[in-house]
């Protein structure tokens, strides 16, 4: 008989799951907010869900992206020329047996990528120079989609541009807009207007 010596392994390293939606989450809203005490886990749950949908929703279908509240920062969706050199179809080529690059022709050679940025932030907070956003998987999927159908209606963002400088220049832009409103409202009602 041929017996192989089996080697000693070690346990293989699993990643813990940072989930924001478990126990202790919860834990720590009802002391904050004791008088939702009698709702369960599991509506916070659905609540802290559907909220996070409907921010997916406006990331992905407004050009100008969102706002997220308590002044934690901005994401949009921006188009950008891709960093890589050789993107490589790795599917096509290997039914084909050479390398076959992907040239986002669909899309004129720009990618989608979610941008995020705290330094326009109303109020500064601490260490916000180490957050960063990244998208979950039905974020980045459902964005790829639309992303290839009306890809022209997002900000093109260039190589070296600042998104700070972008972020002031759509709050410059909101600002002018509110104000011509208000001024297009105050316009049709002239109290002294006898015509």
């Amino acid at each position: 008989m041929n017996q192989t010596v089996r080697q000693e392994t070690k346990p293989r390293f699993r990643q813990t799951s940072r989930s924001l939606l478990n126990s202790g989450v919860y834990s720590e809203f009802l002391k904050k907010y004791p008088e939702h005490s009698a709702n369960t886990q599991e509506l916070f749950e659905k609540i802290v869900n559907t909220y996070n949908g409907m921010i997916q929703d406006v990331i992905i279908n407004e050009r100008d992206g969102v706002e997220l509240p308590e002044g934690l920062g901005y994401i949009f969706v921006g188009s950008c020329k891709p960093t890589i050199k050789e993107n490589v179809d790795i599917s096509k080529s290997k039914q084909v047996g050479k390398k076959i690059f992907n040239r986002n022709l669909g899309t004129d050679g720009y990618v989608c990528k979610i941008f995020y940025t705290n330094y326009e932030s109303k109020f500064k907070f601490a260490h916000r120079a180490l957050w960063k956003f990244k998208g979950v998987r039905q974020l980045t999927r459902n964005l790829s989609k639309v992303y290839r159908e009306d890809w022209p209606k997002y900000v093109i963002v260039e190589e070296y541009m600042k998104i700070s400088t972008l972020v002031r220049k759509y709050q410059q832009d909101e600002r002018r807009r509110k104000i011509t409103k208000n001024n297009q409202i105050t316009d049709k009602y002239k109290e002294f207007d006898i015509d």
